[in-house]
């Protein structure tokens, strides 16, 4: 059992549930490791389900329901197909075998069928071994101890509160992997911005100020009011200064999308760190590199040695390096978000632990198009802005694009759609949402129409689907880590033997350049029965949205033979 592949099992509860029930009372044998989730209908098994079992250590999900005209909610199985047709893409972007999520359809007299699926597809597990998610959880333990050990110096020490100073209260902006635009933000507050610099003392701002690193240090623990850090932590010159703020703030803020989700950043994790520094420092037509040199590996130059920051493993939030006390969202931040949220952050009433300054309601709710949005939204063909005539007041969907804003966040206006643009999701998810890119997939392939080929074509006319819903989220997202390399006989150019295609694997870069990471202190990969959204395991899904368990209120396991599947058995 313990070297078998780990299948969770959506099955639906009118036909795949009962087919696996008819197939334990003909005593017909499957594999033990498969873990059912019995869930009213395969319409019902959202992405972020998917993604959920994944992350807690299955090799593969199996997603059953009633065959195609046969549903007993009209067209919930056709709603899992596309779904399921444009999730698999994204799995494979980010590195998950196509075979590891299967679709598939059983009548409920189908028992033989449904084994025949279960066996079929261990068998292609088996051949790809296991996802090893758990495993490498662990490894990101250790690379983060190795090379952030003075992490395990503010974990240790207490970090007293101590009383504020009298004067202007003194506030720092500092900006880790960004591309700048959230310091222009604050310059856009135009008069306001006049005016804050009156009612502040700011003690750090690169884009402004000529201030060091070691006037920073100088400031007594506390000694700042309101830190705002934008950008995300790619860098262990990012993760030091993360931590440096987080012991001189008073308040800690998280400024803009890639402090707050990954943002565009994030999508750097879609390629392991040997594959982007090749690409960066040694495959480049322009890069003469004849050494191989990599950031963090000493070079003397004139007499001195230096070194860059090293390049993580992957792109972490800011709330995944340091505790974080509130965040502005945005790419960037608009200023009327900007301006409320400081008036909140320097009247000394500091808004709730965690809280997202900008409003908790839909984008969709404000939009100038809204009125022209049909009562019921159906969509049979695609288009893109750029080869498409808009229509200038028409609800962007009701055209066939792809809109985000009826899963993201208000706050952004003036913003895209002011312009005649489509939301691509800044502002990230509202409330409750633990994966924004996999709510905004679910909600747009859910507006498919046609039949099961028609809506697997529409899916597949989705262009660069991690790119398209996850495109600020995806460093925050459920998806797992990237489990192989992009290319595996792509063959290497400039010399060296490390690297993705190198000899030595990712860990032999220890003797050239810093440990990488791939976690922070604040990211708890889950392991064995722990779930990201406090303990629940992938079946527990069930307690908090909707799908029962294998075997209903009562627990019962579909009967006979090896398809009955203990419920504590993981």
């Amino acid at each position: 059992m313990r070297d078998e592949p780990r299948i969770v099992a959506f099955l639906c509860s009118w036909c795949a549930y009962a087919a696996a029930d008819r197939a334990g009372q003909a005593r017909l044998a499957y594999p033990q490791s498969l873990l059912t989730v019995r869930v009213t209908c395969a319409g019902r098994v959202e992405p972020a389900f998917v993604l959920q079992a994944f992350r807690e250590g299955a090799d593969g999900v199996l997603v059953a329901g009633c065959h195609p005209g046969d549903c007993h909610y009209v067209d919930g199985n056709l709603r899992a197909a596309a779904r399921h047709a444009v999730l698999a893409r994204a799995l494979e972007q980010a590195g998950i075998e196509p075979a590891r999520l299967r679709l598939a359809w059983a009548g409920a007299n189908e028992g033989e069928r449904f084994a025949g699926i279960v066996r079929e597809m261990t068998e292609e597990l088996r051949a790809l071994g296991p996802l090893a998610y758990r495993r490498r959880a662990l490894d990101d333990v250790h690379d983060a101890l190795e090379l952030a050990p003075h992490r395990v110096d503010a974990i240790e020490r207490p970090r007293p509160t101590p009383p504020r100073r009298p004067g202007k209260p003194r506030v720092a902006f500092y900006w880790n992997a960004s591309c700048g635009g959230c310091e222009e933000a604050v310059i856009d507050l135009g008069d306001g911005f006049a005016e804050l610099l009156e009612k502040v003392e700011v003690v750090l701002w690169p884009a402004a100020f000529d201030f060091k690193r070691s006037d920073v240090e100088a400031i007594p623990d506390g000694g700042v009011d309101v830190a705002f850090v934008n950008g995300a932590v790619r860098l262990t010159e990012d993760d030091e200064w993360a931590q440096l703020l987080r012991r001189k703030a008073r308040t800690l803020v998280a400024f803009g999308a890639c402090a707050h989700l990954g943002g565009v950043v994030g999508l750097g994790n879609l390629s392991g760190p040997e594959e982007i520094l090749d690409a960066a420092y040694r495959r480049a037509p322009s890069i003469s590199n004849p050494d191989a040199v990599l950031p963090g590996r000493p070079v003397q130059a004139a007499g001195h040695a230096l070194s860059l920051p090293v390049l993580l493993s992957r792109t972490l939030t800011l709330a995944e390096v340091v505790q974080v006390d509130c965040t502005i969202p945005g790419c960037p931040p608009s200023p009327a978000v900007i301006s409320a949220a400081l008036d909140a952050l320097l009247a000394g009433e500091p808004p709730p632990p965690g809280a997202v300054l900008a409003p908790n309601v839909s984008l969709c709710e404000s939009c100038p198009r809204r009125g022209s949005r049909p009562e019921r939204l159906e969509l049979r063909a695609l288009r893109r802005i750029a080869t498409s005539a808009i229509e200038p007041e028409a609800c962007f969907l009701a055209q066939g694009l792809v809109c985000l804003g009826p899963a993201t966040r208000q706050g952004c206006q003036p913003g895209c759609v002011e312009a005649g643009m489509p939301c691509r999701g800044c502002f990230g998810p509202l409330d409750g949402v633990r994966d924004a890119g996999a709510a905004m997939l679910s909600g747009f392939a859910s507006l498919f129409q046609g039949g099961e080929e028609e809506r697997r074509a529409l899916a597949a006319a989705v262009p660069d689907p991690v790119g398209t819903f996850w495109r600020y989220t995806y460093a925050a997202g459920l998806a797992p880590a990237r489990v192989r390399p992009v290319s595996e006989a792509e063959p290497r150019r400039g010399g060296g033997g490390a690297g993705v295609n190198g000899e030595r694997r990712a860990e032999g870069h220890a003797d050239e350049r810093a440990p990488e990471r791939a976690g922070g202190p604040g990211r708890h990969e889950p392991s064995g029965g722990e779930g990201v959204d406090g303990g629940r395991r992938a079946q527990g899904h069930a307690d908090e949205r909707g799908p029962e368990r294998a075997g209903g209120p009562g627990g019962r396991e579909p009967s006979g033979g090896e398809a009955s599947v203990p419920p504590a058995r993981r």
